[in-house]
């Protein structure tokens, strides 16, 4: 196989395709290198078009044509000169010339100018030839210089065997790095590893393979981001993949963690509430509990109460016979999370509370525990508020 250019458009195609991929015209078969300069023509063609040499077997054609040419023209002329012969008169006796002697010098000197011609059109021809050849080998090995296809340039080395030994290590070396390109990047592809296939991409960073390679990297660190399943993996993905195929994903994916993870602050504020809560009722101060809850709220089995409610249940809480009372938390909050609105949330806050009583009469001190399930709405406000003792 070669690579010639086609004689109809110059496109550069091989001699063994049926047809030119530019312009359609039959190549296979149809096509001759003419041995004395090169060029690639049509067989059907009579004459070389750039060196004029006859195709092979169309020289005979023309040769017949003039030997008939110079036997009919004697055949014409001697008759009218046999009827003119009778008028002329009998020419005087003229003695005959004595032959001339040849000159063998001219006919020597003839020789050697002819054979020099002769010498210097061969010469001519083969430096024509030579320099078609050369050319045409320059062409070819620009071309699979260029080429990123193994077959093109095994195919040079095939055609080109007696070409210049560097072109034929140029190549050679050309050839031997696209192998090596190949099976770095098989090796980077089933290894399914992101460290492989970076490295592969800063091995070759003009690789054709380099639009695959990103998109399975972006696969790799997507699987990688839900197996963590945290806010931060996919933050990290879409950091890494800002036009990721799974960057939309990755984004639902995180505002729907951060619905439900709580952070520190939040813990904070929760537990800020139920603190200042719990104090006001130690101190019996209805201004700062009621500051504690919302207009409306869940109170106890009491659905729709009032702040006012809420210091009704203060006032139950101390008896006639109540010295003192004292709330104590431990802080074991057990806290879910849940959006409202666009970045609003409330919190179902579960926790248990001590509570320590001083009566009048001494006899009766002690300690109750409780179990307490409430709900703090987005503005810090408590609107839910249950509890129920548990005897032990």
């Amino acid at each position: 196989m070669a690579i010639i250019k086609c004689p109809e458009c110059g496109h550069q195609i091989s001699d063994k395709a049926p047809t030119c991929p530019s312009c359609g015209v039959e190549i296979a078969g149809k096509v001759i290198r003419c041995p004395e300069c090169g060029e690639i023509y049509f067989k059907e063609e009579d004459l070389c078009p750039h060196c004029h040499r006859p195709t092979r077997g169309q020289t005979t054609i023309h040769t017949p044509i003039q030997t008939v040419t110079e036997q009919v023209a004697p055949a014409i002329i001697a008759p009218v000169m046999t009827e003119v012969t009778p008028k002329v008169a009998a020419p005087k006796e003229v003695p005959p010339t004595p032959p001339t002697p040849p000159k063998k010098k001219k006919s020597k000197a003839a020789i050697i100018v002819s054979f020099v011609i002769a010498l210097l059109i061969f010469g001519t021809c083969y430096y024509m030839y030579n320099q078609a050849q050369e050319n045409r080998e320059n062409e070819e090995f620009d071309i699979a210089m260029r080429s990123t296809e193994p077959l093109i340039l095994q195919g040079y080395l095939d055609t080109f065997k007696d070409a210049p030994q560097e072109h034929r290590d140029s190549i050679e070396a050309h050839l031997k790095a696209l192998k090596q390109a190949d099976l770095d990047w098989t090796n980077a592809l089933n290894s399914n590893s992101k460290a492989l296939l970076m490295e592969y991409l800063n091995k070759y960073p003009n690789s054709i393979h380099r639009q695959l390679a990103m998109h399975k990297i972006d696969s790799i660190d997507w699987v990688q981001s839900n197996n963590i399943n945290t806010p931060e993996s996919y933050q990290s993905y879409m950091t890494d993949h800002p036009d990721g195929d799974h960057y939309d994903e990755a984004e639902e994916q995180m505002k729907k963690l951060k619905a439900q993870d709580v952070s520190p602050e939040e813990k904070n504020l929760v537990s800020t509430v139920f603190h200042n809560f719990f104090v006001a009722i130690n101190e019996k101060d209805e201004t700062s509990l009621q500051n504690t809850v919302a207009e409306e709220m869940t109170l106890l089995n009491k659905e729709n109460a009032t702040k006012g409610d809420i210091v009704e249940l203060m006032e139950k809480l101390y008896k006639e016979d109540v010295v003192k009372m004292i709330w104590r938390l431990p802080g074991n909050y057990d806290i879910k999370k849940r959006e409202v609105a666009n970045d609003r949330y409330e919190y179902n806050v579960s926790f248990s509370a001590n509570q320590d009583v001083e009566y009048t009469d001494a006899s009766k001190n002690g300690s109750n525990k409780y179990k307490i399930n409430a709900t703090v709405n987005p503005d810090g406000k408590i609107s839910l508020f249950k509890m129920i003792k548990i005897v032990e």
